[in-house]
């Protein structure tokens, strides 16, 4: 059993023991040594990426960290135990103690673990003016500093902001931030000019609010301008149409994948998936298709055709020269 089974396993014994599990005991239902059961434990306690919920009884009262990896504390999972009372923030709420995060007398680990509890809190499944979720995948990218909430406050207050992304310094009308679960990044929506473009946010070292205001567009939705985009990319609307041969579970990832999206779906009669939509973003939507092997065929339009038929050229290039 490879560790990620045995993490998986070590889940689903504290779900079906709500009264608690020693660490001893989750050892022996694993079959290993302690010591084993104790850094995974400690993996699974300080995940940042993929955050737990589990807490022991000894959370409250223990201010050293190495008093909970030992074999006698019991460990349980947050959805199974209702000792403590769930806080709920609105976004204000969550935002101001992000801002007081910053000034906590802890070590930056604690610090990026609360801030990814008190974000992943939020009620990502509604579209909001100024913040929008693009997938579902839950992890959230550490943000570093205040960017977050200096960009957020100026969208409310329609102040434009001078940011310092990749090492020059410009001036945007910020739109809204987006969260992309697929590369897990955030991203500000700004309009540069008469342009409108993305940032990542992790890639923008200040942020300065100015005095000066502009008009938000009228009618503007996040949701709406990123409706056709294949992950972040500039570009064209680009109709495209795609078969996918009924392999293995090929037509049940297609499903799933677009499954937040306005595309057509038409089984046809061989068992074979049509799948038709608009998109921006060629890079990415190639790459996704390209996963796919043999079993996609883009049949709509040629010139896609023709860069799928490049990349693979590239591959195998790359594969000849190291022969």
């Amino acid at each position: 059993m490879d560790s990620i089974e045995r993490i998986r396993k070590i889940m689903a014994l504290i779900e079906i023991h709500p009264e608690g599990l020693s660490g001893r005991d989750l050892a022996d239902a694993c079959g290993v040594p302690w010591g084993t059961m104790k850094q995974d434990l400690r993996l699974m306690a300080s995940s940042i990426e993929t955050p737990f919920p589990l807490y022991t009884d000894r959370d409250e009262e223990s201010e050293d960290e190495k008093e909970l990896f030992q074999p006698h504390v019991k460990w349980f999972m947050a959805s199974a135990e209702k000792r403590y009372t769930p806080v709920h923030l609105n976004v204000r709420e969550g935002l101001t103690i992000l801002r007081i995060i910053d000034f906590l007398q802890e070590d930056n680990s604690f610090k990026d673990r609360l801030r990814q509890k008190i974000l992943s809190g939020f009620d990502f499944g509604e579209e909001e003016s100024y913040r929008y979720i693009k997938g579902e995948l839950s992890p959230i990218e550490p943000l570093q500093g205040q960017t977050f909430t200096l960009i957020e406050k100026a969208v409310r207050n329609t102040k434009r902001i001078r940011i310092f992304f990749n090492e020059r310094k410009i001036i945007v009308d910020p739109l809204g931030i987006v969260y992309y679960s697929r590369l897990r990044y955030w991203y500000l929506v700004a309009r540069e000019r008469d342009v409108t473009k993305t940032y990542r946010l992790n890639n923008i070292q200040e942020v300065d609010e100015t005095s000066e205001s502009f008009q938000y567009p009228d009618g503007f939705s996040l949701k709406a301008w990123l409706g056709p985009r294949w992950g972040m990319e500039y570009g064209d609307l680009l109709p495209v149409k795609v078969r996918f041969l009924n392999r293995s579970q090929t037509l049940a990832k297609v499903r799933k994948d677009v499954a937040h999206r306005d595309s057509k779906l038409t089984l046809l009669e061989d068992g074979s998936l049509l799948f038709q939509d608009e998109i921006i973003g060629v890079n990415e939507f190639i790459t996704w298709i390209l996963g796919f092997g043999s079993a996609a065929q883009i049949l709509e339009p040629v010139e896609l055709r023709s860069l799928i038929l490049e990349k693979i050229r590239e591959t195998l290039k790359n594969y000849r020269d190291r022969l």
